[in-house]
């Protein structure tokens, strides 16, 4: 191992604070049986998985490109200053990105990679974050976990779509995650428990946009489940619940298929999910754990399974990282002490031993960590000087030390800083020399940011800040990409004038912006400052009056909207506000049936006769909110002087239309019948007579009739019931022809109702 150096200035950001990772186990091992997994985890396998465990995510930072360190199930990455990614370890699924299938015991640079920023390891699959937010995925991509909308494993790395850009990623068993530019959160891969969190259980081949609630700031991908930190220090979990790693409470095969909001005492600031169990750090920089803990992997002190809700680990100073293994854990403290518990069968724990550990202990040699990464069975740390080592299972080569022996104590890995020399001395060197590979550098004049796009300029480095002067002066490949520049305002209808909404900053103007931004309706043209002022109830010259010096109309209130308006309530406006009108005789401004039109009632039988409403009073009648005395509130009588004809009065029988309805005697009616239409000598017949209907007190039933064609009875027979009858006799003397029908006449002798006729015959002897 190289002797290791004081005093390099390493400018790092591993994620710190927000890094957290979990591991995955791979078939490849052997020496964890599919048995003994089972039995530490209490879930059962699936078919294809065997012995896996997951990995998790960490928080993209901006700047310059920092080193980092991702452990995978049985491979590691690692991210170094000049944006390129190294791996090793097992490769049977093309996840050290070489394009082969071959294990590596030493580093080896991954392909086809931009200028990298973050990496994550999955199980058996690796992803990149380019510093243009692109993200790159490569290995094993049976349930999608790649992203590209395929199941092909690729031995090289592919494009992962991620709307707006990506500036997090989470590798898990089977699924993925990224954080979009926007806080939103995206997921794709294996589904079988919700792990995607999209309220399905399907497996998506290309990223799922999720439903949070919150911006979110990092996740974390565990084996069947999924963590996000959200700005506020909430944190949200989803997926497989069976040992409580949702944190809810309970500890069931009811799977969390979208995300959940985990009770914590304080806000927090990290997060790690392990393959089932799941770390917070919170804001007073300690430690909570939930879920499987049958290893320890709480650090609780206890092998209590199933804590569905956080319990702290049992850390005495204060926290600053935190990471999740299969079945153990690591964190950094703030003097830069790393830390294990849980499972240490392969010495994963780092203190020298294979004791499994319920509580912490510490790293041996490790004090000063600047970041931490848990695999399956194996740990990464970053240090200062020599920069990269490794702990705990090696068979696959994972540690990197060109070896396959286990380690439990810090090993090296085959990977060391590069530097480049600094020309114009601004810290970040360039390739006018060559680069140098060491602890530290041979001199002052080589550093550790690389990526200097003009090392004779010290104001243009990956460091500087934009501005606008036609150079890239931040190194991206843009220029003026950013920069403060100039504002400009939106002028959407090209009057001139700009929308103080919309802004940009830019430094030309852009296509359809203006410099000023005094306009107030960037729809429409005619509107904006020095416009002739119209009567449009619209600010046409933006001086924050409405038709300001335009001639003046009164307009009144019409709250209840019937077109009549308060004569109290008044404005002068040029043209008439929303709910005013030009007219000021409402009595009552509340209720719209008044003022109405009131009629003469002539006969005080509640009904009147003429108008009510209308363009004009109609004859006797006046309009008004109260009625008065001689007044109906209508004007539907159809004989005013008559109080016995109205509305809903009884229909009589009397040749009037009595409940004025339109019709005249309806139900009246009246008939005559014989009951056979001869009747021998000395014979009888019944002769009768009805009537129906209402007829007036005093009214009669006169009889009218002839007798072989000669009038015999001319009204000289009444009656005064309406409905009788009796019996004829054909006595000698009586033969003939006879004709009949009755009149009803009511008592001012007007006929009521008039019979059919009816004839008989009265044979002779």
């Amino acid at each position: 191992m190289k002797k290791k150096l004081s005093g390099p200035r390493i400018l790092w950001a591993v994620f710190l604070g927000l890094f957290v990772t979990a591991c995955v186990v791979d078939d490849s091992e052997g020496d964890l049986r599919e048995s003994e997994l089972s039995a530490q985890t209490g879930e059962a396998l699936p078919s294809d998985a065997k012995d896996e465990r997951t990995v998790a995510a960490a928080l993209v930072t901006s700047g310059p490109v920092t080193k980092a360190l991702s452990a995978g199930n049985t491979h590691s990455l690692v991210l170094r200053t000049d944006g390129s990614v190294w791996a090793w370890g097992q490769n049977s699924f093309g996840q050290l990105g070489n394009g082969t299938l071959t294990l590596s015991p030493v580093p080896l640079r991954v392909t086809g990679l931009p200028v990298i920023k973050a990496i994550a390891a999955g199980r058996n699959h690796s992803l990149a974050l380019g510093v243009d937010g692109s993200v790159w995925a490569w290995g094993q991509n049976a349930s999608g976990q790649l992203g590209d909308g395929t199941t092909t494993g690729r031995l090289t790395p592919v494009s992962v779509t991620i709307p707006g850009g990506a500036v997090a990623i989470a590798g898990g068993l089977n699924h993925s995650l990224a954080i979009a530019a926007d806080g939103s959160v995206y997921a794709w891969g294996a589904n079988s428990d919700g792990q995607l969190g999209d309220g399905t259980t399907n497996a998506r081949l290309t990223p799922v946009h999720l439903s949070l609630p919150a911006t979110i700031v990092a996740i974390s991908a565990g084996w069947f489940h999924s963590m996000a930190l959200g700005a506020d220090g909430h944190v949200w979990t989803w997926g497989r619940n069976l040992n409580g790693q949702i944190g809810n409470g309970s500890a069931s095969s009811v799977n969390q298929l979208t995300p959940y909001q985990v009770n914590l005492a304080l806000p927090a600031t990290a997060i790690a999910a392990g393959a089932t169990h799941a770390l917070a750090l919170l804001s007073n920089q300690s430690v909570v754990g939930w879920g499987q803990n049958t290893n320890g992997q709480l650090g609780n002190g206890t092998t209590a399974t199933a804590q569905s809700t956080p319990v702290a680990a049992a850390l005495t100073g204060a926290v600053k990282s935190i990471a999740t293994g299969g079945n153990f854990s690591l964190a950094i403290d703030a003097t830069g002490a790393a830390w294990g518990w849980g499972q240490n069968s392969w010495g994963q724990l780092g203190d020298g031993t294979l004791t499994q550990r319920t509580s912490p202990v510490q790293v041996q040699g490790l004090s000063d960590a600047l970041a931490i990464s848990a695999g399956l069975s194996h740990s990464l740390a970053l240090r200062p000087g020599c920069p990269f080592w490794a702990w705990g299972l090696n068979s696959s080569g994972q540690l990197g030390d060109g070896t396959q022996t286990n380690h439990s104590t810090m090993t090296q890995t085959q990977l060391l800083n590069i530097y480049f020399y600094d020309l114009d001395t601004d810290g970040y060197g360039g390739d006018l020399f060559p680069s140098e590979e060491g602890c530290q550098p041979s001199s002052p004049e080589y550093v550790e940011q690389g990526l200097d796009c003009d090392d004779f300029d010290s104001t243009l480095n990956p460091g500087a800040t934009e501005v606008c002067d036609g150079r890239d002066n931040n190194c991206n490949g843009q220029v003026d990409d950013g920069a403060s520049g100039g504002t400009w305002y939106r002028d959407a209808d090209n009057d001139g004038y700009g929308n103080p909404a919309v802004i940009t900053h830019a430094c030309a103007k852009p296509t359809g912006y203006v410099s000023n931004s005094a306009d107030c309706n960037d729809d429409l043209a005619s509107v904006k400052p020095g416009a002739t002022e119209v009567c449009n109830k619209v600010d046409d010259n933006c001086n924050g009056s409405i038709d300001e010096g335009l001639p003046v109309s009164t307009w009144y209130r019409d709250a209840d909207g019937d077109r009549r308006g308060n004569p109290s309530v008044i404005v002068q406006t040029c043209s008439a506000p929303s709910g005013y009108v030009s007219d000021y005789s409402d009595c009552d401004d509340t209720n719209a049936t008044l003022p109405r039109y009131y009629s003469w009632d002539a006969d005080g039988d509640g009904y009147g006769q003429g108008f009510v409403a209308g363009p004009a009073p109609g004859p006797a009648s006046y309009l008004g909110c109260t009625q008065l005395v001689g007044y109906a509130a209508n004007s539907d009588d159809c004989n005013d002087s008559n109080s016995f004809v109205h509305p809903g009065a009884t229909e009589v029988c009397d040749r009037m239309d009595n409940n004025c309805d339109g019709s005249v005697d309806e139900g009246c009616s009246c008939s005559a019948w014989f009951s056979s239409p001869t009747v021998p000598s000395g014979g009888t017949a019944t002769f009768g007579f009805s009537a129906s209907g209402s007829y007036p007190a005093g009214s009669k039933a006169y009889l009218y009739g002839t007798r072989n064609g000669v009038v015999d009875t001319n009204g000289t027979f009444s009656y005064d019931q309406l409905t009788f009858s009796f019996l004829v006799l054909n006595s000698p003397g009586l033969e003939g022809y006879y004709q009949r029908y009755l009149i009803i006449r009511g008592p001012n002798n007007v006929d009521l109702c008039r019979t059919n006729t009816v004839s008989q015959t009265f044979l002779p002897p």
